[in-house]
């Protein structure tokens, strides 16, 4: 596990310390509590801020048992009986504070080890004042579905399968006040996606990505500095969970890790 962060912020010409693990995590609570809030959605919350949140969709990336601090063997019994009702996947990141019995536990019900995603911020000095590409845009209103429909595209969904009940989603999730949505869009079509999701302390980035035609085209870098507006106008750090994957891009940019985070689940794929 890498070493918690810390990171010295200016307000009213004075610096003040923040402790960068613990604000990813209040934003990562915060964001699963929101999605639980979609049609169809709900959640289980244990002694805070545990809690296992679905969205209302069937995907292991959807859906969230998060259980740190006084967690317990009963709390993982409900989070499978919650999920096990729903019939959906879920992800079950192991926090640094994740007691070591639950993710025993979690074993022990073949909740397995998947992945390691890269909690990560990007550091106020690395935040710039850039012009927008002309053809990134903030999303909002009737493009909500259109966005949920490009996401599920770009993170590999197929054609048919499903889309519908994502378009639905994407809708929700662009109407709810704690978030803004981006786009990056040509010949009237979402080729790259980005939610930014605020809390009391932080803003997170989830839902960043780019349709497989259309990467390695500077699309991404594009769409990451026309958020940065928003970014810098929330005077709040960056927090993001980049996978495997995206980690290059966003070392690249400038974002600097915080601690690794290794992702269960009964999904082979998530």
């Amino acid at each position: 596990m890498l070493r918690a962060l810390s990171h010295t912020r200016r307000s009213c010409g004075v610096y003040y310390t923040m402790d960068i693990s613990r604000l990813f995590s209040e934003n990562f609570f915060s964001f699963a509590a929101m999605l639980s809030g979609a049609p169809g959605g709900g959640a289980v919350r244990f002694s805070p801020p545990s809690i296992a949140a679905s969205s209302g969709l069937p995907y292991a990336g959807e859906n969230y048992a998060i259980l740190t601090g006084g967690a317990s063997a009963e709390d993982v019994s409900a989070a499978l009986s919650f999920f096990r009702a729903r019939r959906a996947d879920f992800a079950a990141p192991v926090m640094p504070d994740t007691p070591r019995p639950v993710v025993e536990l979690f074993y022990a019900n073949e909740v397995l080890h998947r992945e390691t995603y890269t909690a990560m911020y990007l550091p106020f000095d690395k935040t710039r004042q850039t012009k927008a590409a002309e053809y990134v845009t903030a999303v909002a209103g009737a493009d909500g579905a259109r966005w949920g429909n490009a996401v599920w595209r770009s993170f590999g969904g197929e054609a048919s399968a499903g889309i519908s009940d994502y378009e639905r989603f994407g809708a929700y999730l662009v109407s709810c006040r704690e978030n803004s949505a981006f786009a990056a869009e040509t010949g009237g079509k979402f080729i790259a996606t980005a939610l930014l999701h605020e809390s009391p302390g932080a803003v997170g980035l989830y839902y960043f990505a780019v349709l497989p035609e259309e990467r390695r085209r500077g699309h991404a870098s594009a769409l990451m500095d026309g958020m940065m507006r928003a970014v810098m106008e929330k005077e709040k750090p960056l927090v993001l969970l980049a996978t495997k994957e995206g980690l290059p891009f966003y070392l690249n940019y400038g974002f600097v890790p915080i601690s690794r985070i290794p992702i269960l689940s009964r999904a082979k794929e998530l």
